[in-house]
């Protein structure tokens, strides 16, 4: 199954890099506007920023992770499907 994601940067001075280690990303909008589908392991985004990205997650659960672009901090999620 695919699945749309979107992430939001509602930071007022951070770019952040995203990933989600094992899946690929299709990003298929920026700022709110429809893009050709790129498929990227991970992608930096600045404050104010929206990305949607599509993603087919399998069996497994995959750690989304979102690490400040200085390094100094992260935050981290979970996308596991479910029976």
């Amino acid at each position: 199954e695919r699945v749309r994601l979107r992430f939001i940067n509602a930071a007022s001075n951070s770019f952040y890099d995203v990933r989600i280690p094992g899946l690929k990303m299709a990003v298929v909008q920026a700022d709110g506007q429809n893009i050709e589908p790129v498929e990227v392991d991970e992608f930096r985004f600045g404050p104010g920023e929206t990305y949607d990205v599509l993603v087919e997650p399998k069996d497994d659960a995959h750690t989304i992770f979102a690490q400040s672009m200085d390094r100094t901090g992260y935050a981290r999620g979970t996308l596991a499907v479910r029976d």
